[in-house]
């Protein structure tokens, strides 16, 4: 396994900050607590949940907009394609007064879904690609939260206030060997 440090080195194949932009991390981290604070609890039996695929985009008309854009775009034992990217045209008006809402307006490409993903101390996703590149803005994150390349390689996304697009349409997985919550902001590109 090699561990990339120096964003360069992974390869544009792979990764490429976005140039021109770095956001303001304590910015960030209020916004995200703004957020965490308006949640509607919508399981009183399980009022945690209302955190978990939490989406800032959604699709017209969406029952939930909070949580639309929490769903995988494929069916996984299918393959079967759920939606479009291009469908998540909307942030979510609620959080038009926060930091996210500037920074969704500061990217210089179209994304789809923008969503806030938790992954746990312990917790690994599988080995899968996506049908399009995603963004990512570390919240919170600790040096032994890191994606995973088939190639072997590993990327830390540093709390940075980067703009770090990587090629997910590469064999990838993400992984939280550390002792604390990672929370990245992930941003689909519509491609």
């Amino acid at each position: 396994m090699t561990t990339v440090t120096d964003p360069q080195s992974l390869g544009q194949d792979m990764l490429e900050l976005v140039p021109g932009l770095q956001f303001d991390h304590q910015e960030i981290l209020r916004a995200y607590q703004q957020v965490v604070d308006r949640v509607p609890v919508t399981d009183p039996e399980h009022p945690e949940h209302r955190l978990r695929r939490l989406g800032l985009t959604h699709r017209a008309g969406a029952a939930d907009p909070w949580h639309d854009a929490g769903t995988g775009q494929f069916d996984q034992k299918t393959g079967e394609k759920h939606f479009e990217e291009s469908e998540f045209a909307f942030f979510n008006e609620e959080l038009k007064d926060t930091y996210f809402h500037h920074l969704y307006q500061s990217l210089p490409f179209r994304i789809g879904r923008m969503r806030l993903v938790p992954l746990h101390p312990g917790e690994i996703y599988h080995m899968h690609t996506d049908a399009s590149r995603v963004a990512h803005v570390a919240i919170v994150s600790n040096e032994d939260s890191r994606l995973l390349f088939r190639t072997g390689h590993t990327y830390h996304v540093p709390t940075d206030g980067r703009v770090h697009l990587l090629n997910t349409r590469l064999h990838h997985s993400a992984y939280n060997a550390g002792g604390t919550t990672r929370i990245h902001l992930t941003m689909t590109k519509v491609e």
